[in-house]
């Protein structure tokens, strides 16, 4: 080599090193040691008997702003209100990590959930008139129309004991699917779709059993360019498997919606997520493979996470049943369901204590400089990955008090939380900023809608032997099983009384 690109050479090698060095660190964080150089904390976290268990532990040891090992690379792991909000609303935000998206898309393709940028505010602006306040209210009676289904549904089921959950899901699922499709899955009807057979296995796949080789691929994606993403999708284990299977049944059902909805005018006024979806076909803003995404990405954020949810609740108010004396007086003195305060109040605080997600991950799109809650900042580099803890969050003493990991939920009677975050009620349980969930009012609705109406006219309690719930270990959600009989998969078992009124 001759002298002159031997100098060049060493010039760009000190440049390289030089901008190394000078990247900001994150090494001064503290955390947990790691158990394992390769792995980090990642396969110790999946494998966790109850999920959030470690996250709560360190977020004490270490503070709401910590670092854990990751597969190549470090993690910041964070609860920090204020760093939270810099993170999801700052007017470039975080984009979700590479990591994460490959997965979730081969479950619905190119959904609202997956895309970023200029994709994401043009699918977003097409599908926001189906979920305004005014589109919202306009459904809430065919809403009530299928609980009253599910009434009946229980009041004939002669088991002592019913599973809950079971239920929950179903009419979540007729509901989405009605209210957005004008399409009957028949859930209530006993109908055991192949779509919400796959969606079970889905929230009740337990992780534990992931190798080390099938952790290590994942996490190569992080560190891969987008070009060669596809060639990943030729190595295929287990978990991408099931996933890819879930995604073809979920578009086979996405395409038996819109055959019957292609006859739809392109100036109509009609703003269900279906009709939406039908013009902007007719008009050439999506494509096929889009309209089937939307769908897909409507049910399966959709169903079970406000099936999940409500048999939560219903857990807690059946720990509490005068809670669910507080909320029958209040149907007694009005129809409104916005208007009363402890039903409300007993919603956030399921949301607040069971969020459906636990957590969400970003990359920092640039070198950064984050605020934190007491004052101080953060410096990150460029692709630092981070997990948003929405669970931990919304168990932090400093925003809840010092009941935080409790059920009360008169703390939503009170005006004077110290932090304002997310879309509903400072949680993250429906994310924050631009790509906060956009059906949290539907689901608010919903959630209204069937606890209302089943309190109503059932009393919940305990089985006589007596439960306790936990997540389900290992699950991509928080959902639901019997400790002590994780075997038997995810349930909600209740006594259900019918009430004479």
């Amino acid at each position: 080599m001759s002298p002159i690109l031997t100098s060049i050479a060493a010039v760009l090698l000190a440049y390289l090193l030089h901008s190394w060095l000078k990247r900001p660190s994150v090494k001064h964080v503290k955390g947990p040691p790691s158990p394992s150089f390769w792995l980090g904390h990642e396969r110790l976290l999946r494998n966790q008997e109850n999920f959030g268990d470690l996250e709560m532990r360190w977020c004490k040891d270490y503070g709401s702003v910590y670092r854990i090992g990751g597969c190549f690379g470090t993690i910041l792991v964070v609860s920090d209100p204020k760093a939270l909000d810099h993170i999801m609303h700052i007017s470039h935000p975080y984009p979700k990590s590479k990591d994460f998206t490959f997965i979730i898309s081969l479950i619905i393709g190119r959904g609202l959930i997956v895309v970023d940028a200029e994709t994401h505010h043009r699918q977003r602006k097409i599908l926001n008139p189906a979920f305004s306040p005014a589109q919202v209210e306009g459904i809430a009676d065919n809403n009530s129309a299928l609980v009253d289904v599910l009434k009946g549904s229980l009041t004939s089921d002669t088991n002592e004991t019913v599973n809950v959950l079971s239920w929950t899901s179903k009419v979540a699922l007729d509901i989405i699917g009605l209210a957005g499709f004008r399409y009957d899955f028949g859930s209530l009807e006993g109908h055991n779709t192949e779509l919400r057979q796959a969606l079970r296995e889905l929230f009740t796949h337990s992780q534990n059993d992931t190798t080390a080789f099938e952790f290590m691929l994942v996490a190569l994606i992080r560190l891969l360019p987008n070009s060669a993403l596809k060639l990943l999708r030729l190595i295929s284990t287990r978990e991408t498997r099931q996933f890819a299977n879930l995604g073809e049944v979920s578009r086979r059902a996405a395409r038996k919606i819109m055959v019957s909805q292609y006859e739809v005018e392109e100036q109509g006024e009609d703003k269900a997520v279906v009709d939406l979806l039908a013009r902007a076909r007719l008009t050439g803003k999506m494509d096929e493979e889009e309209i089937e995404s939307q769908l897909v990405t409507l049910v399966v954020a959709g169903h079970e996470t406000t099936g999940t949810t409500v048999a939560w609740l219903l857990y807690e108010l059946s720990v509490h049943p005068e809670h669910q004396s507080i909320i029958r007086e209040e149907l007694k003195q009005s129809n409104d369901y916005d208007s009363m305060p402890f039903l409300n109040a007993a919603i956030k605080e399921a949301l607040r204590l069971h969020p459906i997600v636990h957590s969400l991950t970003r990359t920092a799109p640039h070198d950064d400089v984050i605020p934190l809650a007491g004052g101080k900042t953060l410096t990150v580099p460029k692709g630092q990955t981070f997990i948003c803890a929405m669970y931990a969050y919304n168990r932090l003493p400093s925003v809840w008090g010092d009941d935080a990991e409790e059920w009360n939920p008169a703390r939503f009677l009170k005006k004077d939380l110290s932090v304002s975050l997310g879309v509903y009620a400072n949680l993250m349980s429906f994310g924050a900023g631009i790509r906060a969930c956009i059906g949290w009012r539907f689901a608010i609705m919903e959630l209204q809608t069937i606890v209302a109406r089943l309190i109503q006219n059932f009393e919940f309690s305990l089985p006589e032997e007596g439960i306790e719930l936990q997540q389900f270990p290992g699950s991509p959600a928080v959902v639901p099983v019997v400790k002590g009989k994780v075997h038997l998969g995810a349930q909600v078992p209740l006594r259900v009384k019918v009430l004479h009124q």
